[in-house]
């Protein structure tokens, strides 16, 4: 099977994921419900208009960059849950003001008690909150944005804005992200120690093209996610 080349980029990311994966058991104790009893930490919203709150940057980023083709073996991708769809019909809900540099490249705690989101991608569909948390069974890292049909897998974003990335983090460990930008370039993000909960970082859509992100943690994938920039 031949593979363009932001496929081939994306099976490399989930090559690496893949080399010493290791799988969340019926009974960890470090998971972490989908609701946390809990929560101390402060969220922030994306927005276009209202100033950022200031949040503690824990967790620096270091990149890497990677330029690289190759050969992909037959069905990993398939393995992964898929984005949806590219339909358009899903906006993400983006700022055109950049965060404080302090929110910038770190990973930063968001509280899911206090702001929930109206629906989460899951299973295939948006389900409420009030649903989702109560079947969602909290042992894999989750990869979404904040969205117009709430957290999704897919949307749109202008060129040049910031949108929120968030995520579930069922264990303790090291944290990574690969992102796949439009020039077929792989740039990966090492967060070093995270751990267990709900989190976000914020993404800076720079060039028009499609950007594709996918997170470990402890060396387990999440779900990948599609950012198309028009």
């Amino acid at each position: 099977m031949k593979l363009n080349m932001p496929e081939a980029l994306l099976v490399l990311c989930l090559g690496i994921a893949l080399i010493s994966i290791v799988s969340v058991g019926e009974g960890q104790s470090d998971a972490h419900g989908a609701y946390p009893e809990k929560t101390t930490t402060a969220a922030v919203q994306p927005t276009t208009s209202s100033a950022y709150s200031s949040l503690p940057a824990s967790l620096p980023a270091v990149q890497t960059t990677v330029t690289q083709t190759i050969t992909a073996p037959t069905g990993v991708i398939a393995a992964y849950p898929r984005a949806p769809s590219s339909t358009g019909a899903v906006t993400a809900t983006y700022s055109t003001r950049a965060p404080p540099d302090s929110q910038q490249k770190v990973l930063l705690s968001y509280n899911i008690q206090a702001s929930p989101p109206s629906a989460v991608y899951y299973n295939e569909t948006f389900m409420p909150w009030t649903s989702f948390y109560q079947i969602f069974p909290a042992k894999s890292p989750v990869l979404w944005m904040a969205s117009s049909a709430g957290w999704s897998w897919y949307a749109t974003c202008p060129v040049g804005d910031w949108v929120q990335e968030l995520m579930y983090v069922p264990v303790a460990g090291t944290m990574m992200f690969c992102d796949l930008y439009p020039d077929e370039t792989a740039k990966y993000f090492s967060y070093g120690f995270a751990t267990p909960g709900y989190k976000y970082r914020w993404f800076n859509a720079t060039k028009p093209g499609r950007y594709i992100t996918i997170l470990t943690i402890a060396e387990i994938p999440s779900n990948y996610i599609i950012i198309d920039v028009l």
